[in-house]
């Protein structure tokens, strides 16, 4: 009898862990690009996050969703780039739960917003469909 209780101590212990990790995992910092549709052809960017770069392609009208450190220092950095458009790049030195960027055509930085709730980071701003047509 001692050893089934033990093994479902061990298998709660386990789930609870689980459950944890995939917290961890879903609840990052969210960076979203979002491309117009207006525009005509893709554009490739660099997100550099203090410790991971990621490099994509974003193709008109589609978005990109990057999560970024759960838990990061307090002198963290992130920096937007595109590298053949000569439009801005754009930089964050100050913590964040969810960061919406608007990229219109020409790759021009048109709108950012910066949002710091903890749920603000599983829903998309109120002017994000006005926005795309």
């Amino acid at each position: 009898m001692k050893m089934r209780y033990l093994n479902l101590a061990c298998r709660a212990i386990w789930v609870c862990f689980l459950l944890w990790i995939l917290f961890m995992w879903f609840c990052r910092p969210i960076v979203a690009l979002h491309y117009s549709a207006k525009a005509t052809e893709p554009i490739g960017f660099f997100l550099d996050d203090d410790s991971h770069i990621s490099k994509r392609t974003l193709s008109p009208g589609e978005s990109a969703f990057i999560p970024t450190t759960m838990n990061p220092p307090p002198d963290m950095w992130l920096i937007l780039s595109f590298p053949v458009a000569r439009g801005k790049g754009l930089e964050v030195k100050e913590p964040f739960s969810r960061i919406d960027v608007y990229i219109g055509p020409g790759a021009r930085i048109e709108r950012t917003e910066t949002r710091h709730g903890f749920f603000a980071r599983f829903t998309d701003p109120s002017r994000h469909d006005e926005w795309k047509q």
